[in-house]
């Protein structure tokens, strides 16, 4: 079992005023360069100061550093290799949804834990940004350059960017942002470090698993009536697509919000253990 020290469940108005700054600061610069829409600036400055307020630097750390550090790697990638944007449903600045999904989670377990503390809840916390940490990284490290990449569940060679795509590279960059949040959430740890590491490090990587096997199975995908191709967005070719395979609603952002709450999930059971 893994111990951590909780603070009382307090806000005092300087943390929050701080949080407001912040939070305000981190959209808005966001927002001015790009990285995000409108509606995901909005959606990111409630998190941030949700997050802050009730959490501190605690909770704040890792979810800023997931996403200072995958945006960046987002755009080196765009410039490495851009012709992968096509298969993706969305691609540029992240809108309301993608923040939320790779954040919302974060948000609400920040409340419940301000509401009712206890130590599992930043636990199950650090294991949901490292499996939307994990599966970005394993986006970005495989679409970073040209190589083979195979479905997951049909183990054939599909274009890379498919959802349900995998590769050694891609493997790597999941291994690699599971590692990189559970080494920035240890921070906090009063002890069992190692335990604590591992345990978040291997969430983060089998909660992508979970991403691409659904992404393989359940997300809908289109196919371009023009090229053929089989992809993510409802238009391409300036024509509109087909319904390839997959269950309507469930889009990219559905798959990465039941990818987080997966690495949670396996949080908990791994510390029950």
């Amino acid at each position: 079992m893994i111990f951590l020290s909780e603070p009382g469940n307090s806000i005092s108005i300087s943390q929050f005023a701080f949080g407001f700054i912040l939070s305000l600061l981190i959209s808005v610069f966001s927002y001015k360069i790009k990285f995000l829409t409108a509606g995901g600036s909005l959606a990111t400055f409630v998190l941030a100061l949700v997050i802050f307020s009730l959490g501190g630097w605690k909770w704040t750390i890792p979810i800023l550093s997931f996403y200072i550090f995958s945006t960046l790697l987002s755009k080196i990638r765009e410039q490495k290799n851009p012709s992968v944007n096509e298969y993706f449903e969305k691609s540029g600045s992240r809108d309301l949804y993608q923040v939320l999904a790779n954040g919302g989670l974060g948000g609400i377990l920040a409340v419940i834990n301000f509401i009712f503390p206890d130590t599992v809840w930043y636990l199950a916390y650090s294991g949901v940004i490292a499996a939307s940490c994990a599966d970005t990284w394993a986006t970005e490290f495989g679409t970073m350059a040209r190589h083979r990449t195979y479905d997951i569940l049909r183990f054939r060679s599909v274009e890379q960017g498919s959802s349900g795509g995998v590769s050694f590279t891609g493997f790597a960059g999941a291994l690699s942002g599971a590692l990189f949040i559970s080494l920035i959430s240890v921070l906090w740890v009063d002890n069992n470090i190692i335990d604590f590491i591992l345990m978040i490090t291997v969430a983060g990587f089998a909660a992508t698993l979970v991403d691409s096997i659904l992404g393989a199975s359940l997300q809908v995908q289109y196919q371009c009536t023009i090229c053929g191709r089989i992809i993510d967005k409802r238009e391409h070719c300036e024509s509109k697509t087909v319904r390839y395979r997959g269950i309507k609603f469930i889009n990219n952002d559905l798959v990465n919000l039941c990818a987080g709450l997966s690495g949670g999930i396996i949080v908990y059971f791994l510390t029950c253990i």
